[in-house]
């Protein structure tokens, strides 16, 4: 099998130069500070598929020095423009590495994050891809995973789309796929449309939402809300443990 993968990246910085910041990059924002605020002190963090490095980041400047981190992404070139900018940093470390070949890192980690990296590999590697960040679980290890949405009625991201075939996940369908090497412990939608959950408030939610939208651009009430919608959100953050051993063999 000839794998094959999208290797764009699209960072916060990106639209910076607009002053208006999109739904998508809030909630780049506020999934790292999901994991920041959830992190204990001397803990491990492996970065699966950590890009241009912003999670190791976010760490230093808010003078969290977790005792290793370790970030994996399948381009040598961002990795080593991220070993040069980070040399610093004593505790971290990138190494280059297909994340759907199989991969032995000899470790297990307490934090594993993998965000907005699925939807770039095709199907056909969900399995070795998942498998792989199930073997570096113990059974104290917190995977933190986030990944688009499939919406039929919005198509998916031209950048999500692989020799044809979309990436993205329908809700339904990734919930079954992680069920099968995880525990799902909580979801939260990261950023949702206004006409997908505004029919599914109740009456206190309805209230904070036009209190809200007084202040607040769609762009802002499209973050603030999801979390309590993630079956419908246009993207799902999922809290994750590994199955013990032989539950994920059945």
């Amino acid at each position: 099998m000839t794998t094959k993968y999208n290797k764009t990246q699209l960072t916060p910085q990106h639209e910076f130069e607009r002053h208006i910041y999109h739904r998508d990059q809030f909630a780049h924002y506020l999934r790292w500070t999901h994991v920041l605020k959830n992190a204990k002190v001397g803990q491990t963090i492996l970065d699966f598929g950590c890009g241009t490095g912003e999670m190791l980041e976010l760490f230093y400047r808010n003078k969290y020095r977790p005792a290793r981190y370790l970030g994996l992404d399948i381009r040598k070139q961002t990795i080593d423009q991220n070993n040069e900018k980070f040399k610093k940093l004593d505790f971290a470390e990138f190494r280059q590495a297909d994340l759907c070949a199989e991969l032995d890192l000899g470790e297990t980690f307490d934090i594993i994050t993998c965000f907005e990296v699925l939807e770039h590999i095709g199907h056909e590697n969900a399995d070795p891809f998942l498998d792989n960040i199930a073997y570096h679980c113990n059974d104290d290890t917190i995977v933190y995973l986030s990944t688009p949405n499939y919406d039929p009625n919005v198509g998916a991201a031209k950048n999500h789309i692989i020799d044809g075939e979309i990436g993205e996940w329908d809700h339904a369908e990734l919930e079954a796929k992680l069920s099968e090497y995880f525990v799902i412990e909580k979801k939260y939608g990261t950023f949702a449309s206004i006409k997908d959950y505004k029919p599914l408030l109740n009456d206190w939610q309805k209230k904070m939402f036009e209190e809200l939208r007084e202040y607040y651009d769609t762009n802002m009430l499209s973050v603030i809300m999801a979390p309590f919608f993630p079956d419908v959100a246009r993207n799902t953050l999922w809290v994750l443990r590994a199955k013990p051993f032989d539950e994920a063999e059945e």
